[in-house]
């Protein structure tokens, strides 16, 4: 049974409902671990995340980028006594992953059992650098078993739709070569790719397929194989358009390549989307169409 949030918590009742079905799968690595966890993540001042997930978590980096929030993260540990349990972590969170310290040096305490970018703003927002630290994180993971938690709003399109558009195109080739001598295949791959590419797709759609396929072709070059979770489309403050991953991230050892997960990339863009919507996640009644290698 999952447990109800903390007395007095502070949320959007969307991200709430979020966060209850990431909380299962933390309760389920906790089961399977035997033991509290070692979280690194965004909670804010208000450590909404830190708060709901106390149970389960022995260690906590809290990464804040805020200086008018800083002395209230600080208030809350000590309010919550939490103060031997959390390390603050100061600056921006792309720069902490890459240089795996933040502007004061304090560390970053590799390995972590699950962790959570809880991006403002696009995956691409700044270019390259959030994809950079991801890559950064999966190779400083290497070797061990853990939750990623991914979300980021859906507002600034024009920051990514180009770059999206180039890597369909990427994967289209790829998944053609395989069927290099199967046209009618060809013709499908072609079709539904032509599809996320028009300018009428919604960006919900793109983002479906580009952030699971990074991730797990990122994380499989650092010899991970990758569940990933039917992304959780919900809105946030102020209404905003959001929309949340979640990846199960399986360790290999002593592989001379990449590793291979179970879940192909016709595997992506068949998966389905959900959304948290007055306190229950459901599959949305509009999905992209699927792709048919059967024909």
């Amino acid at each position: 049974m999952v447990p109800s949030l903390p007395k007095g918590y502070a949320s959007t009742k969307n991200k709430e409902r979020v966060r209850k079905e990431d909380t299962t799968l933390i309760i389920k690595l906790y089961r399977k671990a035997k033991r509290k966890l070692s979280y690194l993540g965004m909670p804010s001042d208000e450590m909404k995340d830190i708060l709901a997930w106390q149970d389960y978590i022995e260690r906590a980096s809290a990464v804040e980028i805020d200086k008018n929030k800083r002395h209230l993260l600080t208030l809350n540990l000590l309010k919550n006594n939490l103060q031997g349990k959390v390390d603050i972590l100061f600056g921006d969170v792309e720069k902490i992953l890459l240089d795996g310290r933040d502007v004061y040096s304090n560390k970053l305490k590799f390995p972590y059992d699950f962790v959570f970018l809880d991006f403002f703003g696009t995956i691409l927002y700044k270019g390259f650098r959030r994809v950079d630290a991801i890559k950064e994180l999966m190779y400083k993971q290497r070797g061990h078993y853990f939750l990623f938690f991914l979300t980021f709003n859906l507002k600034e399109r024009k920051c990514c739709k180009n770059t999206i558009i180039t890597e369909l195109d990427k994967i289209k080739k790829e998944m053609c070569n395989f069927y290099v001598y199967d046209s009618g295949i060809q013709r499908e791959i072609e079709r539904i790719i032509t599809w996320y590419c028009q300018k009428s797709t919604n960006e919900i759609y793109r983002q479906k397929i580009f952030v699971p396929y990074f991730v797990k072709t990122t994380a499989e070059d650092n010899n991970f194989r990758v569940h990933f979770y039917s992304p959780i489309y919900y809105r946030g403050y102020n209404n905003c358009p959001m929309i949340h991953f979640r990846f199960k991230m399986m360790p290999e050892f002593n592989l001379p390549t990449h590793s291979i997960s179970e879940q192909s990339i016709i595997d992506i863009f068949n998966s389905n989307i959900k959304e948290a919507n007055s306190n229950r996640v459901f599959v949305r009644k509009i999905q992209a169409p699927l792709m048919d290698l059967k024909i």
